[in-house]
């Protein structure tokens, strides 16, 4: 396993599909692309038995879990961007009129799960003709593990900033409140400056906001089960499985017809 590499491997590793990564198109998760990637890297220390620690499962797995993994580190920062607590605070920096008015949009789970599905798509779409092979490969007994383990990080990372979306909703509630009350307007004229009006309130909400928990887990109190925990969990992953399988087959332009369906199942479901 790479677990069992030692720091200069691991690095060599990452670089090696870093390389074939970028010749998948015209490789397929197949050796060629590990071929073509030797080629460029042109490191004479590795050898048959470097590349056999390196990749005990097969070098097309590999680059499949490297493509796979990666995109799943894409949607993180993604999802950090935009709905991060201090992202949700700077937006309202910006539009602190209408989020006093209670005219302002606050993000919700649906644009969390949209969002994350639809990088998601974007990431694979260029490889779309290639994933069944891909998943041939993830769905093979010895490497359904990993396939499991990466599907629930991409899960749980969207199923994470959906739940601090919704706590952050609640929470600005009373927040907005306080803001428009009396008190608060003696400390922040909103018909004053915009920028000193917006960095006061951005200041407040971050006091506001601070050491109050913004996560649930799998458990409610000590000892009883949050299904709610889980249940987002179930239809996240449902929703993942139908926008890869509907992006599989989908011979629309720039996979307009997955985007369209992605959107109307999650509006549905969240």
């Amino acid at each position: 396993m790479c677990a069992a590499l030692n720091p200069a491997k691991v690095q060599l590793r990452d670089r090696i599909l870093s390389e074939a990564a970028k010749h998948v198109r015209a490789t397929g998760f197949t050796n060629g692309a590990l071929v073509t990637a030797l080629k460029t890297i042109e490191d004479k220390r590795i050898s048959d038995r470097t590349l056999a620690d390196l990749f005990n499962r097969g070098f097309p797995i590999a680059l499949v879990e490297y493509v796979v993994k990666s995109s799943n580190q894409a949607v993180h920062r993604e999802l950090e961007l935009s709905f991060s607590k201090d992202a949700v605070v700077r937006s309202i920096e910006a539009n602190f009129e209408n989020f006093v008015q209670g005219q302002f949009q606050l993000p919700t789970e649906s644009d969390v799960a949209e969002k994350a599905l639809l990088t998601k798509i974007e990431l694979l779409k260029p490889l779309a003709a290639l994933w069944p092979s891909a998943v041939v490969l993830e769905y093979y007994p010895s490497n359904v593990p990993y396939t499991v383990i990466n599907t629930a990080e991409f899960v749980d990372t969207t199923v994470y900033y959906m739940e601090r979306v919704n706590a952050l909703s609640e929470l600005l509630g009373p927040a907005r409140r306080i803001l428009k009350s009396k008190a608060m307007a003696s400390h922040v004229q909103f018909s004053g400056t915009k920028d000193i009006a917006g960095a006061a309130t951005s200041s407040f909400l971050k006091s506001f906001l601070h050491g109050l928990p913004l996560s649930s887990g799998p458990h409610v109190g000590h000892s009883s089960i949050n299904p709610s925990w889980f249940l987002k969990r179930v239809q996240l992953a449902a929703l993942y499985g139908t926008a890869t399988a509907s992006l599989l087959g989908d011979a629309s332009r720039n996979a307009a017809d997955t985007r369209a369906l992605t959107r109307k199942v999650v509006k549905a479901v969240f």
